[in-house]
């Protein structure tokens, strides 16, 4: 991070990354500023600067809530970015005069370097390196906890893992099928079946630090369901049943989310096309094997280059009744027929209606992988698993907010 080294008339200095941020795409988390693009020189520049984003600190509610982001913020960094929490992080202990903050100001003031705590005569750069991370960790949680649909979570969860269950079923053997029933004509055996559990706060927040977007609208996966095949042709039939039987309807698919580095779509029908008259599934996997399919990889850049699945998103729409909107109701007509004191009656007669829906719906993204029970035993070895792809999230994440720390070899 550096100081302006020269001076430009006002109208002609388009310096300021934030130019970067409007017009180039580059994302807040990977500047070198904390969250404003200028200098705030005092209190009330950081007060105007905070309400253009969106909170009032004159608000004691919303000062305390910023004031909670960044108590969160140091901890996560404490705990992800820094060792030994975290032994690939960074030999970095957070400043005392960091961890006695008690105004979110105090860190706007720090990350422009307008603090009096800051030397005036020679530029001393930690201070305004560690408010400009925590900064963007900070901002992070503010966009997280914004989500107006993570208060309806378990509910949209419900209603789209539903769908799914209601086609999932054991045979008086108990073999686990897809099918609505055990004569089904597409029912497709599974070696399993897996619900996504509900993500953690701090998962999600490594996931959102890690993504150039930094918006929680854009996670997709917060819902989903993976089936495990026998096989790699019963991969597809599992695709077939769903998008036959509706289950998942083509035209609610995300486009850029999906993925397929199993078998590609062509080499598979030509394996069918080659058999003619010929078809068992031991047959089409034969050929599909000699045929060496070639998938293109992940275009995740943290997803190992030998992982290989099916995987796309859909979007659902979910419907959620207001619950209280049959109470409101009946107050108003409570009051209607002057079964209510003057005073409430004169409360219940100003609740508009048109603002108290019955019913909000909206659609919701869910993930949908596939995969064949010999493919994911690889998945999970060596580079391909879960753990490796975590770990490399965490250091994109770290690099991206401690940017300022790393061309300091005692940061090592």
């Amino acid at each position: 991070m550096s100081q302006p080294t020269e001076s430009l008339p006002g109208l002609f200095d388009f310096r300021s990354e934030g130019f970067e941020i409007l017009l180039n795409g580059r994302s807040i988390i990977d500047t070198e500023k904390g969250l404003s693009d200028s200098p705030l020189r005092n209190a009330a520049e950081v007060h105007a600067f905070v309400q253009g984003y969106g909170f009032d600190l004159d608000n004691p509610i919303e000062r305390a809530e910023v004031f909670g982001n960044l108590q969160e913020a140091i901890n996560f960094i404490r705990k992800y970015f820094l060792q030994p929490e975290n032994p690939d992080g960074l030999k970095l202990e957070i400043p005392r005069k960091i961890l006695e903050i008690t105004d979110i100001v105090d860190l706007f003031l720090l990350a422009s370097h307008s603090h009096p705590w800051q030397s005036q005569g020679s530029y001393d750069q930690t201070l305004q390196n560690w408010a400009c991370s925590i900064l963007k960790v900070v901002h992070t949680i503010a966009h997280m906890d914004k989500d107006l649909r993570s208060t309806y979570f378990l509910e949209i969860q419900k209603q789209i893992l539903d769908r799914f269950y209601k086609v999932i079923h054991r045979d008086p053997e108990g073999a686990l099928y897809l099918g609505e029933q055990g004569d089904d004509t597409l029912r497709v055996n599974l070696v399993a079946f897996e619900a996504k559990p509900k993500k953690p706060r701090e998962s999600t927040l490594i996931k959102l630090l890690h993504k150039p977007e930094n918006v929680a609208e854009d996670i997709f996966d917060r819902v989903g369901v993976r089936f495990i095949t026998s096989t790699r042709l019963d991969a597809f039939r599992v695709i077939k049943f769903l998008k036959d039987r509706r289950v998942v309807v083509p035209a609610n698919i995300k486009p850029s989310r999906s993925r397929n580095t199993l078998i590609s779509l062509e080499d598979l029908r030509s394996a069918v096309r080659d058999e003619k008259e010929n078809f068992t599934d031991a047959r089409i996997e034969k050929t599909i094997d000699e045929m060496h399919s070639a998938t293109k990889g992940s275009v995740n850049r943290h997803t190992s280059e030998f992982y290989r699945s099916i995987q796309f998103t859909g979007r659902q729409l979910v419907k959620l009744k207001n619950p209280v909107f049959d109470d409101v109701r009946e107050l108003k007509a409570l009051a209607k027929g002057g079964k209510l004191p003057d005073e409430a009656v004169r409360v219940v007669e100003r609740i508009d209606m048109k603002y108290v829906q019955k019913e909000s719906r909206f659609f919701y993204p869910f993930e949908v992988q596939i995969v064949d029970k010999r493919t994911s035993d690889e998945n999970e070895k060596g580079k391909s698993a879960h753990s490796e792809y975590r770990k490399a999230q965490i250091q994109t994440a770290l690099r991206r907010v401690m940017k300022g720390f790393l061309d300091d070899p005692r940061s090592r």
